[in-house]
């Protein structure tokens, strides 16, 4: 369990990401076919307060926590990064158990006045302790992206997310025929036997880890140390701005539930209408778009101690260069990804969902899965930097920005659920580019935008290209799904080899890659096709 480099800790991250959201779109796809729509309902109304309360108590501070056992780490202060975990995994357990009893004793009164639905009462008793282990699985997590060894972090989530589904399942096919609200109940508590698991496991990796006395190479004890108010003063003021950033999304996904439905009723569809087309944007559009932003996302967690780790240094060239390979990354990965749910949306959704017109939100919000990207990446910059604050005022004027836009586009019978796909496409674009203006005062870029992005555009224009032609000739000699699947395949390899033809690939890139990275570098090398 060696220090991985800021690089290759993100891939460890990604290829967990890709693991647990894959999890995560096959039970959604298969747990509305066992337990239809209705239940599905009151399982999503159970986790949409959840990831609120998981915001507040489970995001923020893991963040803060490894961006101060990094600056700890960079000055040697073994004794500093434990006392700085000890107190902030403390805060968390506090937390998390308090919001996990509230949410407990809550769930009558949500269920009744804010969801209006008495049955959803289960389903939110049934994810409230929940939140207590993944608080508590929290803080080792930002313990161990603080030494920068993503491993742990990446493993408890995929085990995690393996008995979350398993309990799924299990649960809601046991329980169906006692009622939908039962089953949805048997559901949500998957969270809960997740986030079980998961602090064990990684609870198991830090006990060796402290019994080893394993400690980062050139660390010692120092003789002074902070006091308890000071070191919850620098968790709070880092972890606050990044958990207001956390639940604006979820809040925003509440709000969109309240009033999209009725600015689509003033455009002229009736109630039932409404709330179907909702449901794509809901259920379909916005998780497709975020399922490619598991690279982003964890680019975005490894460098916040990477960056922090440089800034104690003083070293600004590294920290440019790492802000420089972390949106060269996006870029590589987020446009090709936004492009494919653009060309490809209603085939796409015809072929996951069997209703292809969940394909005209998607289409609308893909552009904004590129910018949300970039929006994430430019975060992980900030926050590394002690400047949290930024990414949440810029997310909150993005916000309001889309829900403005919400509000005039949706009611527009041309628009209709399109004009609120479209409005978060908006602001997720103004949020990243505010971002992007802020890195660059601060740091500065020693880098063209221009040079950058060309490179991966120009691949992505071939696999397009190739993903519509593939799709439209397959269309006339095989089914649907298969037309579909082969125009992915050929729009993946049409975008990989240009990209590698073109230089836009590297050995010293895919050598980042765990374990088969230099396999894969020397294979392409021997081929011609890969550049130093």
């Amino acid at each position: 369990m060696g220090r991985e480099s800021f690089l290759k800790g993100a891939f460890i991250l990604a290829l967990a990401g890709l693991v647990s959201r894959s999890l995560g779109a096959v039970y959604r796809i298969f747990l509305t076919r066992l337990v239809h729509t209705e239940a599905m309902g009151l399982f999503s109304m159970a986790y949409s307060i959840y990831s609120v309360i998981l915001g507040l108590s489970a995001v923020g501070i893991p963040i803060a926590i490894s961006k101060l056992v990094a600056e700890k780490g960079a000055e040697k202060d073994a004794r500093g990064m434990m006392r700085v975990f000890r107190l902030a995994a403390v805060l968390l357990a506090s937390s998390g158990l308090v919001f996990s009893v509230l949410l407990f004793l809550a769930a009558g009164f949500l269920s009744e006045h804010v969801y209006q639905d008495p049955r959803a009462v289960y389903s939110l008793r049934a994810i409230a302790p929940a939140i207590f282990f993944v608080s508590v699985m929290a803080a080792f997590r930002g313990f161990f992206q603080g030494l920068q060894r993503m491993t742990p972090t990446a493993a408890s989530q995929i085990i995690e997310q393996v008995v979350r589904v398993v309990t799924m399942f299990v649960l809601a096919y046991l329980l169906l025929p006692r009622g939908l609200e039962f089953a949805a109940a048997g559901a949500t508590f998957g969270a809960t036997t997740g986030g079980i698991a998961g602090l064990t496991f990684i609870l198991v990796v830090f006990l060796r880890y402290r019994f080893s006395q394993e400690r980062p190479a050139g660390t010692q004890d120092s003789t002074g140390q902070d006091s308890v108010g000071a070191v919850f003063k620098r968790l709070f003021t880092l972890a606050i701005p990044i958990s207001l950033a956390a639940i604006v999304l979820p809040i925003m996904s509440f709000i969109d539930s309240t009033i999209v439905p009725l600015r689509l009723q003033a455009a002229g569809y009736g109630v039932r209408e409404a709330t179907n087309l909702y449901g794509q944007l809901a259920n379909i559009a916005f998780p497709l778009v975020n399922m490619p932003t598991i690279v982003t996302v964890a680019l975005a967690v490894s460098l916040v101690p990477a960056v922090s780790e440089a800034l104690v240094s003083r070293n600004y060239g590294l920290i440019r260069s790492r802000a420089t390979a972390a949106l060269r990354v996006t870029f590589i990965f987020a446009l090709p990804a936004a492009a494919g749910l653009y060309l490809l949306a209603v085939p796409i959704s015809d072929l996951l969902y069997d209703i292809p017109e969940g394909g005209f939100p998607l289409a609308a919000l893909a552009p904004g899965m590129f910018f949300l990207a970039l929006q994430q990446t430019s975060s992980g910059v900030l926050q590394g930097l002690g400047r949290s604050d930024i990414p949440v005022k810029n997310l909150l004027l993005g916000a309001a920005w889309k829900l403005a836009f919400t509000w005039v586009l949706t009611a527009v019978p041309r628009f209709g659920i399109q004009g609120a796909a479209l409005a978060s496409t908006i602001g997720f674009g103004l949020a990243a580019g505010l971002n992007l203006r802020a890195v660059y005062q601060l740091v500065g870029m020693g880098f063209s935008i221009v040079d950058m992005l060309w490179k991966p555009l120009l691949a992505t224009g071939v696999m397009g290209v190739v993903a519509r032609g593939t799709h439209y000739f397959l269309g006339f000699q095989a089914s649907a799904s298969l037309a579909t699947l082969f125009a992915i395949l050929a729009a993946a390899l049409a975008y990989g080899l240009v990209l590698l033809l073109i230089g836009g690939i590297r050995s010293r890139d895919l050598e980042m890659i765990p374990k088969a990275g230099e396999k894969i570098a020397k294979v392409l090398g021997k081929a011609g096709l890969l550049k130093k």
